[in-house]
């Protein structure tokens, strides 16, 4: 069977509609329908069937599908190897970055390219629930992904904490790779009646009116993975996706809030006291996630590596 078919397969199983394969492939409906007929004569047995306007795959599809996987995994790498060896690592790689890490990580990143002249980078910002990231693999190379995670101690000789709850299940089967784990800290006006503190416990928030990111994303999560030790939740009065607007309303006197420890801006105390969490440390885990065959390619290697050197920058500066 021709690999470059099976490649239509695949991308028909992840799009749904040949349509949308021909517009990602930068081909005619009409060439792939035809090129999926011919893989259907070679693999001998009906791979789609026709629903109303649509096809969909059948048994046999979805079988040819999950086995031709590897194939796709392992082209990319021996392409990838050979691009390494030839010294011809070059090309655009699309990153999907959400604010907070985009604010932390990128310009660092984007500076180290410059050893790479031959490398661009193309950022698509998104910002979703932590189980969600993983819908973002087909259409970029890397997606900058994060979730909320309870915190281990720190191990001998680390400053930073580690990360003990696992990835969503969504993540599974992608390629996962390690960031950073970030502590949330409350955040508190200085002139708060906590502003003195070093730390806090729930009992000394859990009175406060609290803002917030929408519901379900990863600070909310913690947020309430926190109060799920007493009855009732958190006060939530207003709920924003812009990190520097919580911020406002926190330096404001007007709320508390759970913030990421490297990107809030508390600019030396002057504007937010960060308080760290006693009862129950929290935090979040951010990774790149890719598809197994982007992996693959030498150019994604030589981004992801970028972002990795950049964040382990980041945490030792810390």
């Amino acid at each position: 069977m021709d690999v470059r078919r099976l490649g239509l397969l695949r991308e028909l199983a992840r799009r749904s509609t040949v349509t949308e394969v021909a517009r990602t492939l930068n081909l005619t409906p009409t060439a792939v329908s035809q090129q999926l007929k011919l893989l259907e004569r070679e693999a001998g047995l009906p791979l789609l069937r026709r629903v109303g306007r649509r096809v969909e795959l059948t048994a046999a599809g979805r079988e040819l599908v999950d086995a031709s996987m590897d194939v796709e995994v392992s082209l990319a790498r021996l392409r990838g190897r050979w691009d390494e060896y030839r010294g011809d690592v070059r090309g655009t790689v699309r990153v999907s970055v959400f604010p907070t890490a985009g604010q932390l990580l990128l310009a660092g990143t984007v500076r180290r390219l410059e050893a790479w002249p031959d490398v661009s980078v193309e950022i698509v910002e998104a910002d979703l629930h932590g189980d969600r990231y993983p819908e973002l693999v087909d259409d970029v190379d890397l997606v900058v992904g994060h979730h909320a995670t309870q915190l281990a101690a720190p191990a001998v000789g680390q400053a930073i904490p580690r990360a003990s709850s696992r990835p969503p299940r969504t993540w599974q089967g992608l390629t996962v790779t390690g960031l950073l784990v970030e502590p949330l800290d409350v955040a508190v006006a200085p002139g708060h009646r906590l502003g003195s503190r070093r730390s806090v416990r729930l009992a000394d928030v859990r009175r406060e009116t609290w803002v917030s990111v929408p519901e379900g994303w990863p600070f909310d999560d913690a947020l309430h993975r926190w109060f799920a030790a007493v009855d009732g939740g958190p006060q939530v009065a207003h709920r924003f996706t812009d990190l520097r607007l919580q911020e406002s309303f926190v330096a404001a006197g007007l709320a508390v809030a759970l913030l990421p420890r490297f990107a809030a801006d508390d600019r030396e105390g002057e504007r937010l006291r960060l308080l760290p969490t006693r009862d129950l440390a929290l935090g979040r885990r951010i990774a790149v996630l890719s598809r197994r065959d982007h992996a693959e390619r030498a150019v994604t290697r030589v981004v992801r590596e970028a972002l990795v050197a950049e964040a382990r920058s980041l945490v030792s500066s810390d």
